[in-house]
């Protein structure tokens, strides 16, 4: 389903779909894009056996579609490994790891400064809203205890973004049961993406 301002009468209203959407009783299908994979999207990374997908940038060079995989059994699968946090974090907001089990915290800020909270399988916010989508991430800050990343949702044909910023706990990222947590920003006309991130990255 495309959701955005200029498919409802104004952004409250718009807003407010996404959040009755996203807190419905709707059951993960775990959908995800189709990987196609040619040997010229492959760069070598630093880790040995380790690619990037290269993808595309969107408006800032650091927000982009890439991903991660390793070769098994002859194939590409995309990296989910504890000992590799970024690489996996992205994989994850890109929508690459198929047994991702993780709820999502998120608090919802809507038109007039709504701003409720709720959690849902995280799984469930792609299945929603991803499908006529495209992702592009950022890994903004990462240590030992933490990463924090931005998601972007872009609907090109109504020219408007979702945005999460994103937090989990490093150590427990590929535990099933650790909780993200994130701030949702919906229904942002896509002339505002410079200026947001800008804000968000300097912190």
């Amino acid at each position: 389903m495309v959701l955005g301002m200029r498919a409802q009468t104004d952004k409250a209203d718009a807003d407010k779909l996404v959040y009755q959407m996203l807190t419905s009783s709707t059951q993960t299908e775990n959908w995800h894009p189709a990987m196609i994979i040619r040997q010229n999207d492959l760069k070598e990374t630093l880790e040995k056996g380790i690619y990037i997908v290269a993808g595309d940038s969107f408006q800032i060079k650091s927000l982009r579609s890439d991903f991660y995989v390793i070769e098994k059994d002859d194939s590409w699968i995309p990296l989910n490994d504890g000992r590799y946090p970024l690489e996996t974090m992205v994989n994850l907001l890109m929508n690459r790891i198929t047994d991702n089990q993780h709820p999502l915290a998120l608090r919802h800020h809507q038109y007039g400064g709504i701003t409720p909270r709720f959690t849902i399988p995280m799984q469930n916010l792609f299945d929603l809203l991803a499908r006529n989508m495209q992702l592009y991430c950022s890994v903004t800050y990462i240590d030992e205890h933490e990463i924090r990343a931005i998601l972007v949702l872009h609907q090109q044909k109504l020219n408007f973004i979702h945005m999460l910023e994103l937090k989990v706990d490093t150590r427990k990222l590929t535990d099933a049961t650790s909780i993200i947590s994130g701030d949702l920003y919906t229904n942002i006309p896509q002339g505002n993406v410079n200026n947001i991130f800008r804000e968000r990255t300097t912190k």
